[in-house]
């Protein structure tokens, strides 16, 4: 067995143990991991990183080979059931090579939710509920947050996703016949015999005879496909209509959420962030018992006319969407300041987000903390909006003073599932972005901190070892544009 395909094996199952040992072992476990079906019960996490990884050539070759052995074994418990039919075209349509390996690797995102739902369908159900779709797009975002995806996505120079990954889908659409299926289902076929012949030469006759009885297995379920196919074509067709609208709304939501200084463009990480605190809750979140440091309820005078007299316009009114009610995020009252020239505040950040936001802090504030847990808390700053690993300074340029807000981060409640909570408590700073200039702010340095949230698991760590460290690369949101009224 080639390292290569030992290494491609290893993202799908731990490198065999002791009593696996040799080369005949070896093709055992790549039998093994062939068997693996679409997991009945994956978390999040698992989800996104398989897909991930699939954009890997030979990962996901495997990757595709076990997802036909899977629906082939659903086929053939009942080959009646349209909607193990419609799960196949699913699979099969994200192998077209006129997706792309982008494209193709969104798709196997948006379809494994579907497909899941498929396989334990009542075989007469009239049609996908709209809220499996729903939960297949919430898997898209965090899949689209990924650094590895955000990276191919500046590369391809796409600045929507959504609207591109529909496009391209539409296209697909439109050609779709049993015809062009059956080839794409021929080929993979061609391909799992290919796999199977490589393992029969170094297993045992018993292992032999199983891979045979596979074998057989699917050839029947191909010599019904061509029927199968053609009863599941109408409804895969409408489910992939009501994805492609989806990702219309979803990309036109994006285009939306970017005016101004938005940090995160793309993708939301409060699944995942819940997953995370639903599988081991981080020192850093409380359960809800009252707020300590309870937000400003409203903007007081005193601020009002500050604003009138220059500063950063923190209400609810303000026609910077990235200051708008910013003044919920202080406890109790909120100061008008300014940072001397030559004066030094910090901003921690992650590899996506930008570095001129709206959240800062003073030098001592920053040189204070000594951890992540300690920042996460006391700045109340929730995962699924900025997972951390560097920091940027700003130093104030000669002339005017810098105009910002000081005062104690307020409690923040987390609200996709009401009942979690960070404390707050550190003095902070909020500023209007537009009033930087990139030509004062520092390389981006490491916090120390890790780019994970030390969880242990690898699954919920964004940043993937086998991608390498993130480059330290400065992301500079352009100033809103000021439109005449």
């Amino acid at each position: 067995m080639n390292k290569e395909l030992e290494n491609a094996l290893a993202f799908y199952e731990s490198a065999p143990p002791d009593d696996y040992s040799g080369i005949e072992g070896k093709w055992l476990w790549f039998w093994e991991v062939l068997q693996g079906d679409f997991h009945e019960t994956p978390s999040t996490a698992q989800v996104v990183t398989g897909t991930v990884i699939f954009m890997i050539p030979l990962v996901d070759q495997i990757g595709d080979v076990r997802d036909l052995i899977a629906n082939c074994r659903k086929i053939n418990k009942d080959g009646s059931d349209s909607w193990a039919w419609v799960a196949l075209v699913l699979t099969l349509i994200g192998l077209f090579p006129v997706l792309g390996s982008l494209v193709k690797g969104c798709f196997k995102v948006v379809v494994f939710q579907i497909r899941r739902e498929l396989f334990k369908a009542a075989k007469h159900m009239p049609r996908i509920d709209d809220a499996v779709i729903d939960n297949s797009i919430g898997l898209l975002r965090r899949h689209l947050d990924h650094p590895a995806v955000r990276k191919t996505l500046d590369a391809m120079k796409i600045p929507n996703a959504y609207l591109y990954m529909a496009t391209k889908l539409s296209e697909l659409r439109n050609n779709l016949s049993v015809t062009a299926l059956l080839q794409r289902l021929d080929d993979l076929m061609q391909v799992t015999r290919q796999l199977f012949d490589s393992i029969i030469k170094w297993v045992p006759q018993s292992m032999r005879e199983r891979i045979e009885q596979l074998w057989t297995l699917m050839l029947d379920v191909r010599s019904k496909a061509d029927e199968g196919l053609g009863r599941a074509l109408s409804p895969a067709q409408d489910c992939l209509d009501r994805i492609i609208n989806r990702l219309r709304v979803e990309g036109d939501n994006a285009y939306r959420a970017l005016p101004g200084n938005n940090t995160h463009v793309l993708g939301q990480r409060e699944v995942a962030e819940l997953e995370l605190i639903k599988l081991k809750r981080p020192e850093w979140v409380d359960k809800v018992k009252g707020e300590k440091h309870s937000a400003l309820a409203d903007l007081p005078p005193s601020a009002l006319k500050s604003i009138a007299e220059g500063w950063p316009d923190v209400s609810s009114a303000s026609k910077n969407k990235s200051l708008r009610k910013a003044f919920k995020t202080f406890h109790k009252s909120i100061e008008a300041v300014e940072v001397s020239p030559g004066k030094r505040i910090y901003r921690v950040v992650d590899p996506g987000s930008g570095d001129n936001s709206i959240c800062w802090m003073h030098e001592a504030e920053f040189m204070a903390l000594r951890s992540k847990s300690q920042w996460r808390r006391e700045f109340a700053v929730w995962k699924h909006w900025n997972e951390n690993g560097e920091y940027v300074i700003y130093t104030v340029p000669p002339g005017d003073p810098l105009k910002v807000w000081q005062g104690t981060t307020a409690t923040q409640i987390f609200k996709p599932v009401p009942g979690y909570k960070l404390e707050g408590g550190r003095q902070q700073i909020v500023l209007n972005p537009d009033d930087l200039s990139p030509k004062f702010v520092s390389p981006r340095q490491r916090t120390g901190w890790g780019y994970d949230d030390g969880t242990g698991d690898m699954r919920l760590d964004p940043f993937k070892p086998y991608l390498g460290l993130p480059e330290l690369t400065h992301k500079w949101h352009m100033p809103e544009i000021k439109k005449e009224p």
